[in-house]
C-alpha cells in the first residue's frame, strides 16, 4: 500500500492491524488492547483517532473503498465496454470478499451508527464519468440493449450491487455475491454478448 516515498500513519496502521486481527479471529473476538498491542500504539492514540470499536468500522470501510479503487486503476481494456465496466464493481466485489461478511457487516453497522448508511461509495465523481462513458459506448456498440440514460444505468446499477451486498452480508457470505451481483447487472443492461 506505501511506496517509498509514503509514510503510514498510526491511524492507518491501525486500520489495516485491526483488520489483519479480524480476519484471524472475527470481529467479535477482537479486543481494542489486541488492536493497539498488534499496530504498537497506545490505548490513547487508538482513542484519539477513533471514539470506539464499532466506528473503527466506518475507517475499516474507507480503507476498503481505498483499495477498490487502486484495483480499479489497473483494469485496462478487457474484450467490450460491458466486460470492462462489470471488471470496475468485480474488482470491489472481490476486496469486499476478502475482507469477509463479518468486517462488511460490521462496516454497514458503523456507517448506519454514523449517519453515513449511503457514504459507501467507491464510485467517485471521476470513476462516474468513466463508468458512464463505457455505458454509452456499450450501448452505441449495441452491447447494451438497455436505452435508458448512462447516468440513470450507472446509478441503478450501483443500487443492485449495494443490494446485492447488503444481502451478502446479512446472510453471512452464504451467498455467491459475484454470481448475483452479474446477474442482477446482465437483467439491467441486457447484454447482447
Amino acid at each position: 500500500m506505501y511506496t517509498s516515498y509514503t509514510k503510514p500513519n498510526t491511524k492507518d496502521i491501525m486500520v489495516e492491524k485491526a483488520i489483519e486481527l479480524f480476519k484471524e479471529r472475527g470481529t467479535e473476538a477482537v479486543s481494542i488492547k489486541d488492536i493497539c498491542d498488534r499496530a504498537a500504539v497506545t490505548r490513547n492514540a487508538f482513542y484519539y483517532h477513533f471514539e470506539s470499536k464499532d466506528l473503527l468500522f466506518d475507517s475499516v470501510g474507507d480503507w476498503v473503498s481505498r483499495i477498490s479503487k487502486e484495483r480499479i486503476q489497473m483494469i485496462y481494456e478487457p474484450d467490450s465496454y460491458y466486460q470492462q465496466f462489470w471488471e470496475y464493481y468485480r474488482a470491489y466485489i472481490l476486496t469486499e470478499i476478502e475482507m469477509g461478511a463479518d468486517i462488511m457487516n460490521r462496516i454497514c453497522f458503523s456507517r448506519t451508527m454514523k449517519g453515513r448508511a449511503d457514504y459507501y461509495s467507491y464510485i467517485d465523481d471521476k470513476l462516474a464519468l468513466q463508468m458512464t462513458a463505457l455505458i454509452r459506448r456499450a450501448q452505441e456498440e449495441k452491447i447494451v440493449r438497455n436505452s435508458g440514460s448512462p447516468e440513470d444505468l450507472l446509478w441503478t446499477s450501483y443500487d443492485i450491487v449495494r443490494g446485492v451486498n447488503i444481502k451478502w452480508c446479512f446472510q453471512w457470505g452464504t451467498s455467491d455475491i459475484l454470481i448475483e451481483t452479474k446477474r442482477g447487472l446482465d437483467t439491467l443492461f441486457m447484454p447482447s454478448e
